[in-house]
């Protein structure tokens, strides 16, 4: 009992550390920024197929948009999208719509958009994705700091489907922002739904790959070759859909860390062998208690499974419990169902995702998929 309380105590404090990590980003937001003009902004969107929500997504932010500021389009459809923005094209001056026929696909159309983009901070959203003005606005205000180069905005779910999948998400989700976004043990990452950047950045780090499964993750590992970082702010959150079914998620899921993989393997083949012990430690502390188990059969140990498994087992299920209470709870039932089913499922899905994505990344066939969205 004393080693599980030991566990729980490590867990929760882990977890205050990454969320007061967090809460102080709110500085970026509320510093006095008198006389401070960060220059106009552009909103980047890649769309393909996109009926269903984008509509939504354009007079949500243009709604109350200065005339000066914009949003930028990269039209790859074959649906209805290209014809719903022709109609919005024509209420908003302020709405530019380009088509990509040439390079399919997310990164190409984004390397499009920067070849036209002329205003100092570019704003990447997904087609999905909910922000006001006055929220672009907030963010925007950070850019008044000379040092800050990109700011990643908190996010959340608006899905009017709360499945149990939508609701584990949550746990998911929360989980990262607390121990990855935020910083907490090494430069964080970041999703390119929701990230402010200067435009000079790409002029130091380069488009992005068009090959790349993650166009997120290709961008984080180009800033962090020249030093630069992206700073998570809990402040207002855009909104986005998570996957509604299990089958959507695990395929959405997959995707990213197949690339994510992919891309540290081409990392090391550049000789940046540094990326193996990350790789390494990523694995341990993932699988740990399958590791802890085999080295207690070869190496018969009561310290092992009477002590450390259950403080790490512990520690896990704390830290994963308070990030999400901390982070992301919508109400008293699903915080019950994520404290009782959500994270343990959790865990083992992310463990089983991972397993299938490692396999994945040695095939040469490019697995791209989108998770289908609700009408909005």
């Amino acid at each position: 009992m004393l080693t599980v309380i030991c566990g729980l105590l490590i867990g929760f404090a882990f977890a205050c550390f990454g969320y007061l990590k967090n809460r102080s980003s709110l500085r970026l937001l509320n510093k006095s920024s008198t006389g401070c003009e960060p220059g106009t902004v552009v909103v980047v969107i890649a769309a393909r197929n996109e009926e269903d929500v984008i509509e939504n997504t354009i007079r949500t932010l243009l709604a109350k948009a200065p005339r000066k500021n914009r949003i930028l389009v990269i039209d790859e459809s074959t649906d209805s999208t290209s014809s719903i923005l022709r109609d919005l094209s024509r209420q908003f001056p302020n709405l530019s719509v380009l088509r990509n026929l040439d390079v399919p696909g997310k990164p190409g159309a984004l390397n499009l958009a920067l070849d036209h983009v002329t205003e100092e901070i570019i704003l990447f959203l997904d087609a999905d994705a909910r922000l006001d003005w006055a929220s672009v606005e907030q963010y925007r205000r950070a850019f008044c700091n000379p040092e800050i180069q990109v700011v990643y905005t908190d996010f959340e779910s608006y899905n009017r489907q709360r499945s149990l999948t939508v609701v584990f998400q949550d746990v998911f989700f929360s989980f990262a922002k607390t121990f990855v976004f935020s910083g907490l043990f090494l430069r964080p990452p970041f999703m390119t739904s929701g990230l402010f950047a200067r435009r000079k950045v790409f002029d130091i780090v380069g488009k992005f790959d068009p090959k790349t499964l993650v166009d997120d993750f290709d961008l984080y590992l180009r800033m962090r070759s020249k030093k630069l970082e992206a700073k998570f702010v809990l402040g207002p959150k855009c909104q986005i859909q998570y996957a509604f079914a299990v089958k959507e998620l695990f395929r959405q899921m997959c995707r990213w860390y197949t690339g994510v993989i992919r891309e540290l393997f081409k990392q090391i083949s550049r000789g940046r062998y540094w990326y193996i012990p990350v790789l390494t430690s990523i694995g341990t502390m993932l699988f740990f208690p399958y590791l802890l188990l085999a080295l207690a059969y070869v190496l018969p140990s009561g310290f092992l499974l009477g002590m450390l498994l259950p403080v790490c087992l512990a520690a896990l299920y704390s830290a994963a419990l308070f990030a999400y209470l901390f982070h992301d709870v919508r109400s008293w039932r699903e915080a019950f169902i994520n404290a009782t089913l959500g994270i343990p499922v959790v865990y083992v899905f992310f463990q089983i995702v991972i397993s299938v994505s490692f396999i994945k990344a040695f095939r040469k066939r490019q697995t791209w998929y989108k998770a289908t969205r609700e009408r909005g």
